[in-house]
């Protein structure tokens, strides 16, 4: 029945004004009063730092989108900040997101996607204090109050790609991807530059859904891949990839040994007989910029968050299925991401200061 009352509203009054009529019946603040509309609309409240967020699909998907959430609420605990998040799914809606919660007195919006880079661009023109940060961006987005953030999970694929690559049985290892985007084939090379540091006559396959949500094509793409013979699928597909779980318990209903991957979030829970290990975001990330925006040290750069920013990424084991990994595969790995932290070794990645 709600949503089908948005729905109509959606129609009758045009998606900004009605997310901003959202974000004032979620606040706790008491009657203000509505000004022009080409002004801001909703004034924050004297010391109340406010951080919204856009999203490109649901906060249920366990991966990519619940992460973001899982830092908007650290931010919201850590710093007692008002948050309010938007799933803003198509590029009609992007540009009247991040205005919208412009317009409603935000400090700070993430548009957590390499696509809204543009849209950020646009409308931090008009509001140059407020602070718009952007996921998965390139140095190019860099603007006075636009910030792109990288999470470099490439080092914690790579030591994914290796627990693959010693412990394949077939020498045949599957990808399975949402859309070919940069962020995502960045992944998708540092895993295979894992799988082949120690294994180099495994054959790694790759594979799209072409969008992020299709769970049932990603379940059938995997499925094609492990009656070819793979035995170990990473993903890299958000809402989709839960389908690659879906493929792999399958798999083992019918007497095959094959295991997969959690990707951005740790997914052992998500399926537990399928996600051998994770290449991990933290919410810590997140905190730390946000902590830069209320203080007021922000700065307007390509932020890069590694294996030695603090915690931001890191590497976890599903603790079900752990014992199956051989402590000589352990060993190995561990040592690998000790190489990591202290600079040695260089995890193939694309260079996204260049773009190359």
């Amino acid at each position: 029945m709600k949503q089908q009352i948005y729905r109509n509203l959606l129609d009758k009054l045009g998606r900004s004004v009605l997310i901003v009529c959202l974000l004032l019946i979620g606040s706790i603040v008491g009657c203000e009063r509505v000004q022009d509309s080409s002004k801001i609309i909703h004034a924050p409240e004297p010391g109340i730092f406010k951080v919204g967020m856009l999203l490109p699909g649901s906060i249920n998907d366990q991966g990519w989108n619940a992460l973001a959430h899982d830092g908007l609420t650290a931010i919201e605990a850590e710093l007692g900040a008002e948050i309010n998040y938007v799933e803003s799914l198509t590029p009609a809606d992007w540009e009247s997101d991040f205005r919208a919660y412009a317009m409603a007195g935000y400090d700070l919006i993430f548009g957590h996607g390499y696509e809204y880079q543009a849209a950020a661009i646009t409308v931090a023109q008009d509001y140059p204090e407020i602070i718009f940060i952007t996921s998965a961006g390139a140095s190019g987005a860099v603007r006075e109050n636009v910030a792109p953030i990288v999470f470099r999970l490439e080092q914690a694929i790579y030591l994914l790609g290796m627990i693959a690559g010693l412990m394949t049985q077939t020498d045949m290892i599957g990808i399975v991807g949402g859309q070919e985007l940069p962020s995502a084939s960045s992944t998708f090379m540092a895993f295979e530059g894992g799988v082949k540091s120690v294994n180099s006559d495994a054959v790694v396959q790759r594979t799209y859904v072409g969008d992020w949500e299709n769970i049932a094509k990603a379940r059938e793409l995997a499925l094609a891949q492990i009656q070819e013979g793979v035995d170990f699928i990473f993903h890299n597909a958000n809402e989709a990839g839960l389908g690659v779980f879906e493929a792999v318990v399958m798999a083992q209903d019918v007497g095959k040994t094959v295991y997969s991957f959690g990707a951005n979030r740790d997914q052992s829970a998500v399926s537990p007989r399928a996600v051998l290990a994770n290449a991990v975001i933290t919410p810590k990330a997140y905190v730390q910029l946000a902590t830069a925006v209320k203080a007021g040290t922000f700065e307007s750069k390509l932020h890069v968050f590694t294996m030695m920013t603090d915690g931001a990424i890191a590497l976890t084991y599903n603790p079900e299925l752990r014992s199956q990994v051989p402590e000589e595969v352990q060993q190995k790995v561990e040592a690998a991401r000790q190489q990591i932290l202290a600079g040695t070794l260089a995890v193939p990645q694309i260079d996204f200061s260049t773009g190359e």
